[in-house]
């Protein structure tokens, strides 16, 4: 579907009416998106185009509302867009922290001391298969402390709960790539067999600090 990009009200005609109308045709794409469980990007873009607009905003309350008509046209632009907007966030945050609690994630194998980096193991739904990722955290020095998060698909392994359970997988990984002796390794189920790009993976990369941290349960084989 088509970005929400930034500046999106400038682009083609400078008219209320028109953005008016391309935001709502946009609202509706987001509307099927969601439907069908996707929720990236149009979730962080519309996140940033809010703060953008909020942003503006305040520079248009600055302004003498007699200066020009084209502020006058952008802010009724802004009125129109931040409500319908706030009303699309919520939507999407919900169905976010949604698939998200329902997320089962276990520790595989031992709790080594480095969390750093170690591996993900990713089953959908009644899947037979488990997706393997790398995964490495680097702390950013700003005022934020932020994370950088580094997710990186390995390969497939088969998965069966009586023959190759997560265990099982781990050893064999651990063959296949030893220069991590003893990595921490996590195991994420999901539920739905929810789209991995646009809904899966983006909730799991937002959700490792916290798993590194906070050592979830040991997995059942």
């Amino acid at each position: 579907m088509e970005r929400l990009r930034p500046g999106w009200f400038l682009e083609g005609l400078f008219d209320a009416e028109y953005q008016q109308y391309r935001l709502l045709a946009y609202l509706r794409n987001v509307q099927r998106a969601f439907l069908a469980q996707r929720l990236y990007p149009p979730l962080s873009d519309m996140i940033a185009s809010h703060a953008e607009l909020v942003r503006l905003a305040e520079e248009v309350h600055q302004t003498p509302a007699d200066s020009s008509p084209q502020i006058a046209t952008l802010e009724e632009i802004i009125t129109f867009s931040l409500p319908l907007l706030e009303n699309a966030i919520e939507e999407g945050k919900t169905l976010y922290e949604t698939i998200a609690k329902a997320l089962s994630v276990h520790v595989v194998g031992v709790v080594p001391l480095y969390r750093d980096e170690g591996y993900l193991f990713l089953r959908r739904g009644t899947e037979s298969i488990v997706r393997v990722y790398a995964y490495e955290l680097r702390s950013l020095y700003d005022a934020d402390s932020q994370v950088a998060i580094r997710l990186s698909y390995l390969r497939d392994y088969p998965f069966s709960f009586f023959a190759l359970g997560f265990l099982r997988v781990r050893e064999r990984l651990l063959k296949e790539f030893p220069h991590l002796p003893v990595p921490y390794t996590l195991a994420v189920e999901s539920p739905w067999v929810l789209p991995l790009e646009e809904t899966l993976l983006p909730i799991i990369q937002r959700s490792l600090p916290l798993w590194t941290k906070e050592t979830p349960p040991a997995a059942l084989g």
